[in-house]
């Protein structure tokens, strides 16, 4: 017998092993695939919900401020004062309690007798503001007190003339200052002296249904003739707060106008401020709290001098 090429027999030899591997091969052909043993569960998503969470702070109501006035934008000064101003007919406000009144008698008094107080009258020129006149007699009035406001007519009008009203009607008192504080009743000619105190007592009686009964010269200056002639009680003062020097000009002036009063003030002495300037109405807030606190009380001039018909044509500077 021949033999075979080696190859060949090779050859025969795998393809005999690969069918004999094929033959042991399962019949079963399905597959079972392992996975986790972790389920996982996919639920569909929705849009997320806003939850709202409560807080612990009280909601705030709105408040609502009461408004007395309205200011202007300006504090103008003109020769003669617009006509369509026409002030309501209005009751007079109340003043606040000082606790002061159980010891008043029940019978008609002067706020003067009380004599366990001292009183001084505080005076403010040069008014009235649109808006510090308010002030002014609002912070008397916290004391129970009034002042004297001597006014300047030809800034009678407007908010203006609505201001001295209001401070006329808490019960203060308003005197004739000049109608321009432009003229030193000392120096000035007889006609323009006349002119200057008729039409601001006009003005106040306008507005006031009133007639003043007490005038301040522009600069405390007049001859003795013109005060006799004046048909008014003529007021200087004797403690000088020399206010319009030192305002604008910071704490150290507001301390200055503080100083100058409550160093020489006594009892029955007339003050002299200006209702015009915040930094005088922030000096008078420290003087009338500390004058109060030392047992002082707070009247018109009028209340203070106890003036009457025979005062006119005299001039008083304090008690």
């Amino acid at each position: 017998m021949k033999k075979l090429p080696l190859a060949l027999c090779a050859l025969i030899l795998s393809f005999t092993f690969i069918a004999g591997c094929v033959s042991d091969t399962p019949t079963d052909t399905t597959t079972t695939a392992e996975t986790d043993s972790t389920t996982v569960v996919t639920v569909p998503t929705t849009e997320a919900e806003t939850t709202v969470v409560p807080t612990s702070e009280t909601p705030t109501e709105p408040t609502t401020e009461s408004v007395v006035y309205t200011p202007i934008s300006q504090n103008k000064v003109t020769d003669d004062p617009p006509e369509e101003y026409t002030p309501p007919a209005t009751e007079k406000p109340t003043k606040p309690s000082t606790g002061d009144e159980a010891s008043k008698p029940t019978k008609p008094a002067k706020p003067t007798d009380n004599k366990k107080y001292k009183y001084v009258a505080f005076t403010f020129d040069d008014g009235p503001h649109y808006s510090l006149t308010y002030k002014f007699a609002d912070k008397l009035a916290q004391y129970g007190g009034n002042g004297t406001f001597f006014v300047v007519g030809n800034r009678v009008y407007g908010e203006q003339a609505k201001a001295m009203k209001y401070a006329y009607d808490m019960g203060n008192e308003i005197g004739v200052h000049g109608y321009t504080h432009e003229y030193y009743y000392s120096s000035c000619s007889d006609s323009r002296f006349k002119s200057e105190l008729k039409k601001t007592d006009d003005v106040i009686y306008k507005f006031t249904g009133e007639r003043p009964t007490v005038m301040r010269p522009p600069g405390g200056m007049i001859t003795s003739n013109r005060v006799k002639s004046s048909g008014y009680a003529v007021i200087n003062w004797n403690v000088d707060s020399a206010d319009w020097q030192y305002v604008f000009q910071g704490q150290w002036g507001r301390d200055k106008i503080v100083s100058n009063v409550l160093n020489s003030v006594d009892n029955g002495d007339i003050i002299l401020m200006h209702e015009i300037y915040e930094d005088s109405y922030t000096s008078f807030c420290k003087i009338i709290d500390t004058l109060y606190k030392r047992g002082y009380r707070f009247v018109t001039v009028s209340e203070l001098l106890e003036l009457n018909e025979d005062s006119k044509g005299n001039l008083y500077y304090g008690y």
